[in-house]
């Protein structure tokens, strides 16, 4: 698990599990609320091994063409904080 504080003193967290699954969890809101789960869901579909770049892009469509708001946090704090996380166990989980 990794966490990082984003501009205006927010937590985020992320947690990758052995079986695959993301979540992410903090002081911030993502509307509509299920919008979480669809970018839980975009995470969880990596390998681990794609650039910064292309999970910016992924996560970027998702929130697009889904319509969520990002309320205390960004698609460029997730993706850093889902490459850390990686980075972090050496592989993905």
């Amino acid at each position: 698990m990794m966490e990082a504080k984003v501009p205006g003193g927010k937590l985020v967290r992320l947690r990758i599990f052995s079986d695959g699954a993301v979540r992410l969890s903090g002081d911030f809101f993502i509307y509509p609320e299920e919008g979480i789960l669809v970018i839980e869901n975009v995470l969880s579909g990596f390998r681990g091994d794609e650039p910064l770049e292309a999970i910016e892009s992924a996560l970027e469509r998702a929130v697009r063409e889904n319509g969520l708001q990002l309320v205390g946090l960004d698609v460029p704090v997730i993706a850093r904080l889902y490459r850390g996380t990686v980075d972090v166990a050496g592989h993905r989980p």
